[in-house]
C-alpha cells in the first residue's frame, strides 16, 4: 500500500511539473499583458450564458452515462447520476488528468449499489463513446481544416490525433477476441466484458443514436462557448473555425500528462489557432477562461462529495419501468 501511494505520488509529481513546463513555455510564447486585458474587456453577460451552455452539456452527459449503464442492467436515478457526475468534474479540476474524476464516479456509484465491474464499465464505456462521438467530430471536420490550412506539419498534426484516437477505440473493441486462456486474470475478464458490451453498443442503434446524439451536441455547446468567447474577446474566429479546430484541441487534452489538462489545452489552442492567424494572447485567454469556467462549475460538485453522505444506498440494480422511460 505504502509503495503504490508512492508510485502515485511520484506520477502525480511528474504530470504537475509538465503542467508547469507546459505553461512556462505558452507563457513564454503569449503578451501576458495582452492576454490580461482581453480578459478583462470580456462583456459580463458572456460568463452566465457561458456557464449555462456548459452546464447543459452536463446534463446532456449524465443523461448518455445513463444510457450506457443500462448496457449492463444498471441504472442510477437520474439526480444521482448528475450528482456523482458533478463531484468527479470537481475531482477533474484537481486530479492529473482530464479523467482522474471517472475513478470518483466508479467510487461513488458502487456506494450507491451498483455492482462493481458494471461501475468501472459503465463510466469507462461512457467516456469512450463520448471520445468516440468527438473523433466522429473532427473525422468530419478534417475536409474543412485542410481548406482552412495549407501548413503539411499541422495537417499531418490533426491527422495523426484522428487516427491515434480511432486506433485507441478500434483496439477496445477487439479486446473481446483476448485468448481464452488469458481470462484467468481478473482485469482481462473485465476488458473482455468491457469490450463485448462496447461492440454491442456500437450495434445497436437505439443506444448508439442516442448517445452519439447526446454527444455531438454536447460537443457543439462547447464549440459554441469557445465561440463566443472569440467573439467577446474580437478575436478573428468563425463558428466554423471552431468547429474545425477546437474538437482536435480538447482531444488533445484528454491525453493524461498535465493536470486537469492545463497546459496541455493552452499550447493546443494557441498553436491550432495561430494557423488562422488568432493573436497567440487571445487564444490563451479564450482557453484560460474555458478552464476557469469549468473549475468555477465544478466547485459545487466539491461541495457535494464534502456534505453528502458516503455510504452504500438502497441497491438500484434493477431497473423499473418508470427508469427505462425516464431520461
Amino acid at each position: 500500500m505504502a509503495r503504490s501511494s508512492f508510485t502515485r505520488l511520484i506520477v502525480f509529481c511528474l504530470k504537475a511539473a509538465v503542467t508547469i513546463g507546459l505553461i512556462w513555455l505558452v507563457v513564454g510564447s503569449v503578451d501576458i499583458g495582452d492576454t490580461m486585458d482581453r480578459i478583462r474587456g470580456i462583456p459580463i453577460w458572456i460568463v452566465p450564458v457561458a456557464l449555462t451552455l456548459m452546464s447543459t452539456q452536463f446534463l446532456l452527459a449524465t443523461w448518455r452515462w445513463r444510457i450506457v449503464m443500462r448496457q449492463f442492467d444498471q441504472s442510477l436515478p437520474f439526480k444521482t447520476a448528475f450528482r456523482f457526475f458533478f463531484e468527479g468534474m470537481f475531482f477533474n479540476q484537481a486530479l492529473p488528468s482530464t479523467v482522474g474524476g471517472d475513478g470518483i464516479r466508479i467510487y461513488r456509484s458502487f456506494r450507491a449499489g451498483l455492482p462493481l465491474e458494471p461501475a468501472i464499465n459503465s463510466v469507462i464505456l461512457d467516456r469512450v463513446l463520448g471520445l468516440a462521438s468527438q473523433v466522429l467530430l473532427v473525422a468530419v471536420a478534417q475536409p474543412l481544416f485542410y481548406q482552412r490550412v495549407d501548413d503539411p506539419a499541422a495537417r499531418l498534426t490533426f491527422t495523426m490525433i484522428f487516427i491515434l484516437a480511432a486506433i485507441g477505440i478500434s483496439m477496445l473493441l477487439l479486446m473481446s477476441w483476448m485468448p481464452v486462456s488469458l481470462h484467468r486474470w481478473k482485469v482481462f475478464r473485465g476488458l473482455t466484458a468491457l469490450s463485448v458490451a462496447a461492440r454491442l453498443a456500437f450495434s445497436r442503434p437505439k443506444v448508439l443514436l442516442p448517445v452519439v446524439g447526446l454527444s455531438v451536441a454536447g460537443h457543439l455547446l462547447t464549440v459554441t462557448v469557445f465561440f463566443m468567447l472569440f467573439w467577446s474577446l474580437d478575436l478573428p474566429a468563425t463558428f466554423m473555425d471552431c468547429l474545425v479546430l477546437v474538437p482536435s484541441v480538447l482531444l488533445l487534452a484528454t491525453i493524461p500528462v498535465s493536470v486537469a489538462g492545463w497546459g496541455l489545452r493552452e499550447g493546443a489552442m494557441v498553436a491550432a489557432f495561430g494557423l488562422i492567424g488568432v493573436a497567440a494572447g487571445g487564444a490563451a485567454a479564450v482557453s484560460v477562461l474555458f478552464g476557469l469556467g469549468l473549475i468555477a462549475l465544478s466547485l459545487p460538485g466539491g461541495l457535494l462529495w464534502f456534505i453528502g453522505p458516503d455510504r452504500r444506498v438502497a441497491d438500484v440494480s434493477h431497473l423499473t419501468s418508470e427508469e427505462h422511460a425516464s431520461p
